[in-house]
């Protein structure tokens, strides 16, 4: 995820320090994303250098530490609008070990290609077991926790389909006649 954008988010709502962007964003997502204070201060500097934010002061901090403040400037906020609007895709190109391992199994001789989907198959139900019964437990809200959780789970469901999927395709390759033989039936 872009913390760009989270920052931008953040900083629409008021100005804060950096350690206050940290403090918000892990408070908002109820710390089911990780945001470290170097990533913050990375992403401040390049936000600042390509103008979309400004220093809008410095507090002194319950340490005696100063801080600077920083606010969105209207590139700033035309950014984040249309952040907004966009829609969130993935590249076809991002790296997948399921995917990888599955292509390697299927190329070499020595792996059991249907023992590797079980597996991961048998995984995936465990993890939706676990998924499910917490998820019952939170209240039926928007919140950070259950919208991670439900994705996760909707992400899963989706994950033991394309093992199905692949498990087909596997067997159309073993039995390629047939596979013919269907296909013009069609």
């Amino acid at each position: 995820m872009s913390i760009k954008f989270a920052l931008l988010a953040l900083l629409s709502d008021r100005p804060r320090t950096a350690s206050g962007l940290q403090q918000e964003f892990l408070e908002r997502t109820a710390g089911t994303q990780k945001l470290n204070i170097g990533q913050v201060s990375q992403t401040l500097s390049r936000l600042e250098r390509d103008l979309l934010i400004q220093t809008a002061g410095s507090i002194t901090g319950p340490n005696g530490h100063q801080a600077d403040t920083y606010s969105l400037t209207e590139s700033g906020t035309l950014a984040l609008k249309d952040w907004w609007n966009a829609p969130v895709t993935r590249a076809l190109s991002d790296r997948d070990e399921l995917v990888t391992k599955i292509i390697l199994a299927s190329s070499s001789h020595q792996p059991n290609i249907l023992g590797i989907l079980d597996s991961q198959r048998a995984a995936i139900l465990g993890q939706l077991r676990t998924l499910n019964s917490h998820s019952r437990s939170l209240p039926q809200t928007r919140n950070a926790e259950r919208l991670h959780i439900e994705r996760r789970i909707f992400d899963l469901e989706a994950e033991a389909r394309w093992l199905d999927r692949v498990e087909s395709l596997a067997a159309a390759t073993a039995n390629p006649a047939k596979s013919h033989r269907d296909g013009e039936q069609k």
